[in-house]
């Protein structure tokens, strides 16, 4: 018998508050893992991050309707989806859970982008370069370069700089 196939047996054999014993020390390492596991749903052939510098975290990245792309010096709280998926909303029941386009909602995260924890961008967008996206907020469509997005939708609060949106 094989170590892993001993430790599975006594795993199988031992009691329920045993396990919840193992499970308390495990879940510091399981949690850590999930903060910094990327998802994709999806063509992972549609993901565009050859030129990515910084860790994605726990990013959720659905490209069932189109490509993504995030550029270099871009950074992510956790929990923020990018999705460019969607259902066409004419259809009824099972119909409309098929009807998935598979292409035209592309979104691109140009370079230096920071998007807030649990910040939601719906493609078809283009992050625009050093642009910020607020903790929770709904991005639908493009954001400007340089400015600061915030709310359900998003809207333009000012640029990086401090001044005024026009």
């Amino acid at each position: 018998m094989t170590q892993e196939t001993q430790f599975l047996s006594l795993l199988r054999t031992a009691s329920k508050s045993d396990l919840q014993v193992l499970a308390k020390l495990l879940s510091p390492y399981l949690a850590e893992t999930e903060l910094r596991q990327t998802k994709v749903w999806g063509d992972r052939s549609r993901l565009h991050v050859d030129d990515i510098t910084i860790p994605l975290n726990d990013l959720l990245l659905n490209t069932r309707s189109g490509h993504i792309t995030i550029e270099k010096d871009c950074f992510f709280g956790h929990r923020c989806m990018l999705l460019t998926g969607t259902h066409d909303y004419e259809k009824i029941g099972l119909e409309r859970l098929t009807a998935v386009p598979d292409r035209g909602r592309d979104i691109h995260i140009k370079q230096g982008v920071w998007l807030g924890s649990g910040a939601i961008v719906l493609g078809p967008a283009v992050i625009g370069e050093n642009a910020v996206v607020a903790a929770g907020s709904l991005v639908v469509g493009d954001v400007p370069p340089n400015t600061i997005m915030a709310g359900h939708p998003a809207k333009a609060v000012k640029r990086i700089d401090g001044s005024a949106v026009d």
